[in-house]
This record gives C-alpha cells, structure tokens and sequence, in this order.
C-alpha cells in the first residue's frame, strides 16, 4: 500500500493544495522537499509534476520524497532557476509558493510566453504581497479564489505566521482597490474567519506602534503616523465588508 503523505504535510501546502485545481502536469517552482507535489500526485490533482529548484540539495529531497510516497514515476527533476528550464506548452499549472514576493512577479516576468501557456498558478508570496496582487491583475491575470491560514510554530508554542495565497486565473479584470490588493477579498476568501483574525492582528500591531509615536512631533514621527493611520482605514475598510 503507498505511504501517504497527509499526516506530515505543512498546513500552509495543505491550503495551497486544496485550492489547486485538478490539472494535467503541474511544474512545482521552488519545490524543497518536494512535499507538496507529492500530495498532488497522491491527491490525483496532478497526472504528473515537474518539480524544479535553483539548488540540487532540494531536488535532491524532492527525489527522496517522490521514491518513500511511491510517485517517482509521475514526476521529473530540473535544476532550473524559476521556470528557465520549462518550455511553453510543457506544464498547464504553476505553483510559487514559500518564496519572496519579488521574487514570483521576476519568475513571471522572466517568462512570459511559459506562463502564458499555464491555465493558472497558486501564488503563496512570504512578502510584497500588495506588489503581487497588483502584478497579477497589470499582466492579464485575476484572482480567482484566496485562501489564509495560521501555521503555528514547533515544539508547542503559541506563536506562529499567517500564509495568504490565491489561485490566479489568465483573463484581465478590473484592478481591486488599494486594501484588497494588501489583505485580499473576502468574497474571494475561502477562510473568512481566519482573515478576520488577521486583520484584527494587523490592526493590533498598528495600534501599539501608533500609540508610541503619538507624543512625537518629528517629520520622521508625522510621516510614519501618517502611514499607520492609513493602514488602519484600509483594515477597517475590509473588516466592515465582511459585517
């Protein structure tokens, strides 16, 4: 019987994975462990992954994982940096997830003919995420479907990261304002509540830093005060369209 790999995979590839869609050959960007493509296979969301790192100690990771879940088959290797070694027409899905922000919008831009080809791609951005959203609807794409979740840290602890992503879809549709393109839509929100409790943490820690630099009267102070207060309207903005 083939081992699965449900029971170790990170929550945050768990997320990524439920909202990809079932496609004929995924290419993996950045693949690591190779975790997720395996659960894709395993899932039957993709007849075949091309997983693809810039370094060989992740593929050669990846290479473990898809021999111990018995999908070495159904997947190929590359050392590619971003989709360099993927040719147009080769994969009909993408995935960057777990990487910098600027980094996905320069894999995209590198490729434009490759990424044209792809029926769509799940973004996981770790920063930028304004930039990304933005990106996305300025080169003919949309999203179509986000998702947010809360990944606690090892060894027990209370603490942990939020990991938005979305599903994007070729097809251009109208720019979403300026606080959607920071903290996403929550029509288009799978885990509305998790948001909610992202943004009340966001406004949290906004709050605490305006309350410090309140008793200042720099330039330096005004113009960071005036940020955080803008901040704080666009968190108040999408909190009261999810009342």
């Amino acid at each position: 019987m083939q081992k699965s790999i449900d029971t170790i995979l990170p929550k945050r590839l768990k997320a990524a994975a439920d909202l990809i869609p079932c496609c004929n050959t995924a290419c993996d960007i950045g693949c690591d462990h190779g975790y997720l493509s395996v659960y894709l296979l395993q899932q039957r969301k993709a007849g075949r992954v091309i997983a693809m790192d810039v370094n060989s100690g992740p593929l050669e990771r990846a290479r473990s994982s898809a021999a111990l879940f018995g999908v070495t088959s159904q997947m190929e290797f590359r050392l590619s940096d971003g989709l360099t070694q993927l040719s147009p027409g080769e994969a009909d899905f993408f995935i960057c997830a777990g990487m910098g922000g600027k980094l996905i919008i320069k894999i995209m831009s590198d490729h434009p003919l490759t990424t044209a080809s792809m029926k769509g791609a799940l973004l996981q951005p770790q920063s930028d995420i304004r930039a990304v959203r933005r990106f996305v609807y300025e080169t003919g794409w949309h999203i179509e479907q986000e998702d947010i979740v809360f990944e606690e840290d090892g060894g027990g602890k209370k603490t942990g990261k939020y990991y938005p992503m979305f599903l994007i879809r070729p097809g251009k549709e109208t720019m979403p304002p300026g606080e959607e393109l920071q903290y996403g839509s929550l029509a288009k929100q799978k885990s509305s509540g998790v948001l909610q409790d992202f943004l009340r943490y966001q406004m949290g820690v906004r709050q605490k830093a305006l309350e410090q630099i309140l008793s200042s009267d720099t330039m330096r102070a005004l113009e960071r005060r005036y940020k955080l207060e803008e901040e704080l309207r666009e968190i108040h903005t999408v909190l009261e369209k999810s009342a």
